[in-house]
C-alpha cells in the first residue's frame, strides 16, 4: 500500500515512530549495526536521557534497509516553527554511535536560538548518510553519493513548512561538503509551474572539510545569498585545514565568524575540530563548535536566526 501524502511534519513523525516501534520488536533478529542504530535512537528519544531543558526528541526517520542504518531526530515543532535548521554532521558520525550526542547538540542549538530571540525554533539532527571515516573524507564520493537523500529530505520537509519560516543548514566537517552538494542539487532543479521552490535562507559551516571550488564559482549555484553564507575554522582545528589541503577543496565558502572566545562575555574558545569536547572538571577545559557556553554556538544561533554574528 502506498502511504497517504503527508499534510504536516507531524504526520511524518507519527509514521516514523510507528515504524520504530515495529523495528524494536524485531531488534534481536538484526545484525549488530542495526541493533546499535535502534539502541542509539531509543536512547536519544528517551525523555530522561538529557537535560530536561532540552525539548522532547521525535523521530523523523530510521532507515534500516540500506547498507548502513540512517536516521534523523527532530527537536521542536517544524509545523509551527519560526526557524528550522538542518544540523548535518561529519566524518564518522552515525546513528549507532552518535545519535544521542547529535540530538543533544541539536537541542543545545535550539536553546541558544531561543536565547538569541527566536520565538519557536526547531532543529533536525540529520544522520542520513553513511558518514565516511577520516581517510575517505578527503574524497567527494561519499558526499556525491548522499546528496539525493539530503536534498530529498530538505525538499519533503520544505513543502510542508509555513511560507515565512527561516530555514538554515548548520554543517560541520565533511557535512559541509555534503550540504553544499545538496544545495547545488536543489538550486538546479526545475520547479513545476505552481509549485514552490525549496528554499534555504542561511548556510553556516564549522570546521569544514572544504567545498569543491566548482560549486562556488557562480554565486547562484548554491541557491543561498552570498551574504547568508558563513564559515568558521578554529585556530586549533588542524584537522579541517589538513582536510582541505589533502582534498584540494576550497577554503573560502562564506563570511567568517568568530569562534575564538569573548572573555568579557564569558564565551569560550573552540579548542579543536570536534563539535563537542567539554567535560566538566577537565583542566584545562576544552570546547567544541557546538558546546554550550562557546562563542561558536552563540554566533551559530544568531546566524541561524537570520541575523549576524557577534564579536567579529
Amino acid at each position: 500500500m502506498v502511504p497517504a501524502p503527508s499534510a504536516t511534519v507531524a504526520d511524518l513523525i507519527a509514521r516514523a515512530e510507528r515504524g520504530f516501534a515495529a523495528a524494536k520488536l524485531r531488534r534481536d533478529g538484526l545484525d549488530q549495526r542495526r541493533k546499535a542504530a535502534i539502541d542509539g535512537v531509543a536512547h536519544a528519544l528517551r525523555p530522561t536521557s538529557m537535560d530536561p531543558a532540552i525539548p522532547a526528541r521525535r523521530l523523523l526517520f530510521l532507515d534500516l534497509e540500506g547498507p548502513e542504518p540512517l536516521a534523523a531526530v527532530v527537536l521542536g515543532d517544524p509545523d509551527t516553527a519560526t526557524h528550522l535548521t538542518w544540523q548535518v554532521s561529519g566524518a564518522g558520525i552515525r546513528p549507532g554511535t552518535a545519535m544521542w550526542g547529535s540530538a543533544r547538540e541539536a537541542g543545545e542549538l535550539l536553546l541558544a536560538q531561543r536565547a538569541a530571540g527566536a520565538e519557536r525554533p526547531a532543529v533536525i539532527a540529520w544522520l542520513g548518510y553513511p558518514a565516511p571515516g577520516l581517510l575517505r573524507a578527503v574524497f567527494n564520493r561519499a558526499a556525491r553519493g548522499a546528496v539525493e537523500r539530503l536534498a530529498h529530505d530538505i525538499r519533503r520537509i520544505g513543502v510542508l513548512l509555513p511560507d515565512d519560516v527561516h530555514t538554515g543548514i548548520e554543517a560541520h566537517s565533511y557535512g559541509a561538503t555534503l550540504a553544499a552538494h545538496a544545495l547545488a542539487r536543489l538550486a538546479a532543479e526545475e520547479v513545476p509551474t505552481g509549485s514552490r521552490r525549496t528554499r534555504i535562507d542561511t548556510f553556516a559551516t564549522t570546521g569544514s572539510a572544504g567545498i569543491p571550488a566548482g560549486l562556488l564559482a557562480d554565486p547562484r549555484t548554491l541557491g543561498v545569498p552570498v551574504d547568508r553564507r558563513f564559515e568558521a575554522v578554529a585556530t586549533r582545528d588542524h584537522l579541517a585545514r589538513w582536510g582541505r589541503v589533502l582534498s584540494g577543496r576550497t577554503a573560502v565558502a562564506g563570511l567568517p565568524f568568530a569562534v575564538e572566545g569573548h572573555p568579557a562575555s564569558g564565551l569560550h574558545t573552540v579548542t579543536g575540530h570536534n563539535t563537542s569536547r567539554y567535560v566538566p572538571g577537565t583542566v584545562p577545559a576544552e570546547y567544541g563548535y557546538r558546546d554550550p557556553g562557546t562563542l561558536s554556538l552563540h554566533n551559530l544561533a544568531r546566524i541561524l536566526n537570520g541575523t549576524t554574528p557577534a564579536f567579529t
